[in-house]
């Protein structure tokens, strides 16, 4: 009975490890830079605008951060943004930085008038938008999440 329990002990801790090994990203060591720092390789090359897509239905999350300035930061690390959900006044700029060791995305839930596909954001690489448009804009990163868990986060923009 106990090599039983050893051996059923040891194999959850396998398929654990291995789904934990799925989450992250091609890490080849290299700290690589394949993208441009000023967003290259993003889905929309304009950095702003008014067609910006908010929807304008969605809730807020009650765990906004209030982002002062017309510059702000989110840190995509591995698996999470940090800060999730930032508040922002219009014609505010956000500026997503890989900081992570694994390859990452940013990609709105609604239309595509913005954000960065893993090309252009690689470890070290930086994506930005100026949002022009006061709305509710939630994204996610389709390597470590989907469109409702996993590595999501929300931008609310405040007149």
């Amino acid at each position: 009975m106990t090599r039983r329990r050893v051996a059923v002990a040891a194999l959850a801790v396998l398929l654990a490890a291995g789904g934990a090994a799925a989450c992250g990203g091609d890490d080849d060591g290299d700290g690589g830079n394949g993208g441009d720092a000023d967003g290259g390789g993003g889905l929309s090359s304009d950095g702003g605008g008014s067609d910006g897509e908010g929807d304008g239905d969605a809730e807020a999350p009650d765990d906004l951060v209030v982002l002062d300035g017309t510059d702000v930061a989110v840190q995509s690390l591995d698996n999470t943004f940090r800060a999730q959900n930032i508040q922002v006044q219009t014609g505010a700029t956000v500026t997503w930085t890989n900081d992570g060791r694994n390859e990452h995305d940013v990609l709105p839930i609604e239309g595509d008038a913005w954000g960065v596909e893993v090309e252009g954001f690689q470890p070290g690489d930086a994506y930005a938008y100026t949002f022009e448009e006061p709305g509710v804009y939630d994204y996610y990163c389709s390597i470590h999440g989907t469109t409702t868990a996993g590595m999501i986060g929300t931008v609310v923009v405040e007149d």
